[in-house]
């Protein structure tokens, strides 16, 4: 008896016959032999009652899922038939409810927060207004530190200050007696100071304390204007 199988191993649908067991070794199982690689093929008996399914040979990719499908058993079948069914999507009404309730939210809170875009808790937009900090006392210093003259406007400000009687000061001073400024020297109030990396003469008009035991004169330049400056550096 012939049945036409296929062997794993050679690939191909072939002819098989069944290989004849003894009655006393009857499993229920039917084997046959490959006529090729002359393995043997277990086939169960119910399979046998029918003929077997030939698979068109003209269709390359239908032979290659065919001989994956025999090769994987029943299992992969049906679990191709269970992904077939979960890809089936049907439609369901008002599905864009959610998304709807989501934008009203957005622009709920774009109304709260003045037409501002919030992310994690903060809020950017057109409408905030933000405060200017104060400038920090020793921000002249951090200027000068980056070797650059800061204007007159940096500190207190320009409007805020008596230019002209600082100006005056500067002009009766001498200017023969003008020191090179040194972070590590001592100053006093009247003493004109000549900042090298700015070539700019200046005068003391103040002297100021900062915390940590710092201190800074307050002088007068002819170019920068307004400026502290720290003294009495450790070396």
């Amino acid at each position: 008896m012939d049945s036409r199988q296929f062997c794993s191993v050679c690939k191909q649908w072939l002819d098989m016959e069944v290989v004849q067991t003894a009655d006393g070794d009857d499993d229920g199982v039917i084997w046959f032999r490959c006529p090729q690689c002359e393995g043997f093929l277990p086939k169960l008996s119910s399979a046998v009652a029918g003929p077997a399914a030939v698979p068109d040979r003209t269709d390359p990719e239908s032979n290659v899922d065919d001989e994956a499908k025999a090769d994987a058993g029943p299992a992969s079948v049906a679990g191709d038939a269970r992904r077939g069914q979960a890809s089936v999507r049907l439609p369901v009404a008002n599905e864009n409810h959610g998304d709807d309730h989501d934008d009203d939210d957005v622009d709920d809170d774009n109304d709260e927060t003045g037409g501002g875009l919030v992310l994690g808790g903060l809020v950017f937009g057109d409408r905030i207004q933000i405060e200017e900090a104060d400038e920090p006392a020793d921000l002249d210093h951090d200027a000068e530190s980056a070797g650059g003259a800061p204007s007159a406007a940096v500190g207190t400000g320009a409007s805020a200050e008596p230019v002209l009687e600082y100006a005056a000061q500067l002009a009766a001073a001498d200017p023969v007696t003008a020191v090179p400024y040194r972070p590590w020297d001592t100053y006093e109030v009247g003493q004109c100071v000549l900042h090298l990396a700015w070539n700019d003469c200046g005068i003391v008009v103040a002297k100021e304390a900062l915390p940590g035991g710092r201190r800074i004169i307050k002088c007068w330049f002819q170019g920068a204007g307004v400026v502290r400056l720290i003294e009495n550096t450790p070396r």
